[in-house]
């Protein structure tokens, strides 16, 4: 993990109420570990871990190495009797976990076996014996792996917290010479989960039905509050009156929990010393002291300042001390000797140290050539690029020139739209003028009507008699013309006419009168103009 390209790594776990990260780097391979940087963040705090990780490893622009842990709240740690041999037929951990935990699709799980008094991997041979099994859905693991990724922190191992936690709190019981067992207590939302560590290893009895948030109901009951935030601000806050009052908030877990305890000493007849409350944040690091005292036990108290070194860690000097709740993460860094695995099982071990389990889905994290993977993906973004270029400069040129033409043709179009508006008003000035010449052609062809009056008029005139025209009159005819003869000759003819008028049986019938209205010579000429009122009958009734 410590290389030229990434001389520094993270230590990270996500445990039930925070995110501890720390920052190691390592000059000598054969020497301690350096832990030069280090941080507490809320479990949903990822803004916080991101700026922290810009702040503290901006110098590594690429994957940042990670060795990461993590607590699932469905996770499976449970001992039970196997029998070894079976682990080599395939489904017999996940048939277990079907009968016995109702786990539905095991085969959608992570597992493994471990001794529970090492810690190694069991080898699939021999008899029936204790075995802890260890298990993580593939959903959770994905869930936590895809979260560092996304912080580009790339997870060398991923594991369970609470395995290398067991060695870790083992290991420190060793080295202070005390032989009685101790209870990890892990107080979850719901639930609180016990596993004592005792002579024959890890003890994992059932949870017990009470969890934070019954501290949380009854800090609620007796402060009288009754918003989240306001419990939550309450419990963060460790007066004088708070601890006064912690029995009372703690007293359902522990009722729960010492039956549990007794249990295992009556059972075992090995007392249980001390108990200790993991992954409990600073602020309500209270909790622990009332917990025991309700069990009847004492409260383990860590000094990972002295146990650091002894496990190949040491801190910069402007890391503050660690607390208690550093323990599960600096455990999973930690160089703690142990026995080697079963030569059987050496190589089926995910991770040879005990203690240690790799839950990594390799087949979803990037790959190890990162430059080669890089130089390839840069290679096809800039072909990419490079075609969406060039089709944007072709979208771009062919937009130009279509747009040139459609000007050029409407500049066209309205240059010669007065020409051709005077040719289409020419035309349809030729149209009206050849309608016209049609309409009389057809008038001149036409005969002219001459009705039977006129006939009769005719026929009727005098020789010397011109008639100039025949006019509709109301109730009428008018006949006006001229008489070529003497005035006295003109007048006797005309007199004479106008009876004849009267006594023709074709005219004289149709009108009611017949008379001469007008009577008068023409200047300058041997003619006399006259007038002949024709008035037709009246409608009868």
């Amino acid at each position: 993990m410590f290389n030229r390209s990434s001389p520094r790594s993270l230590l990270i776990e996500v445990n039930p109420y925070q995110i501890l990260a720390a920052g190691i780097s390592r000059t000598d391979q054969t020497g301690p570990a350096l832990i030069d940087c280090a941080a507490e963040f809320e479990r949903e705090d990822d803004a916080g871990l991101r700026r922290w990780l810009d702040e503290h490893f901006d110098k590594q622009k690429n994957w940042v190495p990670a060795i990461g842990g993590f607590t699932p709240p469905d996770g499976l740690l449970q001992r039970e009797s196997i029998l070894p041999r079976k682990l080599a037929e395939a489904g017999y951990l996940e048939e277990m976990l079907l009968e016995q935990y109702k786990v539905e699709s095991p085969g959608a799980w992570k597992l493994q076996t471990l001794s529970p008094l090492e810690g190694t991997p069991i080898a699939p041979e021999g008899t029936q014996r204790p075995a802890l099994i260890c298990g993580v859905s593939h959903s959770d693991v994905h869930q936590i792996q895809q979260r560092l990724l996304d912080h580009r922190l790339l997870p060398y191992r991923l594991e369970l917290s609470l395995l290398p936690l067991f060695g870790a709190i083992a290991h420190y019981k060793a080295q202070q010479g005390d032989k009685r067992a101790v209870v990890i207590v892990v107080i979850e939302q719901e639930h609180t989960a016990a596993y004592i560590l005792g002579k024959e290893g890890v003890q994992t009895p059932a949870p017990v039905r009470h969890g934070f948030s019954s501290i949380v109901q009854a800090a609620r009951k007796e402060f009288d509050l009754n918003d989240a935030q306001s419990v939550r601000e309450r419990l963060h806050l460790a007066d004088e009156e708070l601890l006064l009052r912690a029995t009372k908030f703690v007293r359902a877990i522990g009722r729960d929990l010492k039956p549990v305890v007794d249990s295992f000493e009556m059972t075992t007849g090995q007392p249980i010393g001390e108990l200790y409350c993991a992954y409990l944040p600073p602020q309500l690091a209270w909790i622990a002291e009332p917990l025991t005292q309700v069990v009847g036990r004492t409260t383990l108290n860590l000094d990972c300042a002295a146990w650091l070194p002894s496990v190949s860690l040491q801190t910069a000097p402007e890391v503050p001390p660690f607390g208690p709740h550093w323990m599960g993460a600096l455990s999973l860094m930690a160089d703690i000797p142990g026995p080697k695995p079963e030569k059987a099982a050496r190589e089926s071990a995910i991770h040879p140290a005990p203690w240690h389990v790799d839950y990594r889905i390799s087949a979803e994290l990037p790959s190890g050539d990162l430059v080669r993977r890089r130089f390839l993906a840069n290679v096809i973004a800039v072909t990419v690029a490079s075609a969406a270029l060039m089709a944007t400069v072709w979208q771009f040129y062919a937009g130009y020139s279509l747009a040139t033409d459609i000007a050029f043709w409407e500049q066209r179009m309205a240059d010669d739209r007065r020409p051709f508006a005077e040719v289409s008003q020419l035309t349809r000035d030729l149209a009206t003028q050849t309608a016209r010449l049609d309409a009389a052609y057809e008038l001149a062809a036409m005969p002219f009507p001459v009705s039977e009056f006129m006939l009769n008029l005719g026929r009727t005139r005098p020789a010397a008699m011109q008639i100039d025209a025949i006019t509709s009159i109301d109730n009428g005819v008018n006949l006006r013309g001229t008489f070529k003869e003497s005035s006295q000759q003109a007048s006797r003819d005309l007199r004479g006419y106008v009876e004849e008028l009267r006594r023709d049986p074709a005219i004289g019938p149709l009108f009611a009168t017949i008379a001469l209205t007008s009577l008068e010579r023409e200047a300058n000429t041997n003619s006399l103009a006259f007038e002949i009122t024709f008035r037709r009958k009246a409608a009868q009734p």
